[in-house]
Formats: C-alpha cells, structure tokens, sequence
C-alpha cells in the first residue's frame, strides 16, 4: 500500500453498514475502532470492482480510513453539526493511522498520509469539493486542509516516536514569515503557556516575544530565531507552569522606591544629572517667571497712568509718517512732470 487518506463518514457518531463499505476502517465517536467491509489488500488492485471506494480516483494502492460524524456540518460559516468530531475520537483515529503505517511500511509524509481535503492541492487528483477533514471542532485555531493535516501527522509520528525525524523536516522561523509551519508553532507555543493571542500564521512581535520566553525557558539560544532545535525541544517541553505573584512583590514594584529609581532615571536621560539637577531647573525657572511677571506688571502700571500723553505721541508719530508719504508722493509727481513736459499744477 502506498497511502493512507483520512476522511470523516458526514453521518452519525457511529458507522453504519455504508460507512463500512467504503472505508477498511472507521473510529466511532467514543473510539472504539470498527473494520470495514474490504479488506485492506482489495485496494492493491480495484480492476475488479471488489474494493472500498473511498477517494475519487485514488483508490488504488490507498488504504481509507473515517472518523464517524459530522452529519450536516457546513464549512462556511463552520458549524459541526449535531455530530461532532471529538479529541478523544481523534487520538485513537492517529493511534489507528500510526499502526496502519508500521503495518504496511507507510512513511509519514503530506504525501502518503493525508487527509481527504489534501489530495488535490497534494497529489493533484481532482476532487469534488471535499473538504473532510478541514476543521477540527474542538481546535478553532486550526482551519484549512493543511494545518489540520499537519496537526494531524505530528500527533502520527509522535506516536511512532519518531519526534527527530519530524522536526528535522521543519523549516526555519524568524520575525516577519507568514506560513503554515509558523501557524502550528504559534498553537504549540499557546498549548505549552507561552499566550500570543490568536494562532493567525503571522510571526509578529508577540510570537517572537513568545519564542524568546520559551527559548530562554529551556536554555536554547534566545535569538528569537526557530530552528531544528527549537522544534525538537518543543515537543518535549511540559507546559509553563503558571507564576503567582505576592503581595508583596506587587508592594515592591509599585513602592515609592520604584518610583524614585524611575525619576532619577528620566533626570539622567535628559541630562539634568538626576533628581537634584530637575529640581534646580524647576527652581530656576520659576524664578524666571516671577521676574518677567514683576516686568509686565511695572509696564502695566506704566501705562494706565500715564495713557493720555502715550496717546498723543501715538497720534503724532502716525501724522508724521503720514505727511512724509504725501510729500514723497508730491515730489515723485513733479519730477514726471519735468520729464515729460507736462504742467499738471501739482
């Protein structure tokens, strides 16, 4: 056998005589693993008619397997309908996979384990809108053929114990990529305590800062980088555990003397040589304003007593600038008049 195909049956939690003609295997909603009516080996050679037909044109040499349920579930918007997949129902489904592919020498790869949903965009054999299994309930962070099909074969390959083979294949990760493989990072991460929000694909700031806290957590190098090495530790990495704060550590982080680290901190920055050098400003210019204020009151009292003769040289000099502009006017006139010949009494 050269591939299994994960499907769901779109019908009850538990597999009825249809579903078990069309898959060599099925795991019901409780787990419980349940045999088909074709024997694997009918699927080596299907000229005959006497295999299970579970994958459109690819049924030759693929071994088909189904988790009951998802009867009436609709893709967009996602609704699972009135029977779910569950995680229980899922890890045998994987323990299941696993075994088949010990069985039949069947590596583990997008290529010869994969889901229904995958086979068109993988293998390129046309389907007909499948999209089973493309969500998964329970896990709403995992949307799309891909990220559940990866999901789904890490969980295979862990189960196999081959967790150095798996994340050697993964590929490097760094501030700035967008992917797939930067989607199943960011749910590891949320899974083990590291919070960054919503697994969206995107390795932004609180991804990378997500990545350094569990790189410095297991004493990897803090580069914020994702390699071969970050990817094997993270599967043998337990769970953050959750850190309480006391009391009186929130005293000594809120205290007065907090505060007055962070004041002799901006007096450095902006170079007034700490607390002391702020103070002497604030000194400084105060005293600058109480000058100019005296300044601007003595001018004040200035000219209320003494408005009216202020008034009249205002007076004066604006008649002065006004007969200097009209004689100017004047002696420019004559001066054309002379140039021209003209006599125009001015």
């Amino acid at each position: 056998m050269k591939r299994v195909i994960a499907h769901w049956t779109a019908g009850a939690g538990r597999a009825s005589a249809e579903d078990k003609a069309h898959y060599h295997r099925l795991v019901e909603y409780d787990g419980t693993v349940v045999a088909g009516a074709e024997a694997v080996e009918d699927n080596i050679v299907t000229s005959d008619g006497d295999y299970a037909a579970h994958t459109l044109r690819l049924n030759t040499g693929s071994i088909g397997v189904a988790m009951c349920g998802m009867r009436g579930a609709v893709e967009h918007p996602f609704d699972a309908g009135p029977s779910p997949l569950n995680e229980a129902q899922f890890n045998a489904f994987c323990k299941l996979v696993a075994d088949l592919c010990v069985e039949y020498g069947i590596p583990v790869t997008p290529q010869t384990v994969l889901t229904h949903a995958e086979v068109q965009t993988t293998l390129g054999v046309q389907q007909r809108g499948k999209w089973d299994v493309s969500r998964l309930p329970w896990r709403d962070d995992l949307r799309g053929a891909r990220s559940v099909g990866d999901f789904m074969r890490q969980r295979i390959t862990l189960m196999l114990g081959g967790v150095e083979v798996l994340q050697s294949n993964r590929p490097i990760l760094r501030f700035g990529d967008r992917s797939v493989d930067v989607g199943v990072w960011q749910v590891e991460l949320s899974d083990r305590g590291y919070h960054l929000g919503r697994a969206d694909k995107d390795f932004g700031r609180l991804t990378r800062a997500a990545t350094l806290a569990f790189q410095a957590d297991n004493d990897l190098p803090s580069d914020g980088v994702v390699n071969a090495d970050d990817w094997l530790q993270m599967v043998k990495a337990t769970p953050r555990p959750e850190r309480f704060v006391t009391q009186e550590e929130i005293d000594c982080e809120s205290g007065t003397a907090q505060d007055a680290q962070m004041t002799a901190r901006v007096g450095d920055l902006v170079g007034l040589g700490g607390v002391a050098g702020i103070a002497t400003q604030a000194k400084q210019a105060g005293e600058a304003a109480q000058a100019a204020s005296g300044v601007m009151g003595h001018l004040s009292a200035m000219v209320s007593e003494h408005w009216p003769a202020l008034l009249l040289c205002g007076l004066c000099v604006s008649a002065w600038f006004a007969l200097r502009a009209l004689g100017y006017s004047t002696r420019r006139r004559r001066l054309l008049d002379a140039r021209e010949n003209r006599s125009l009494a001015r």
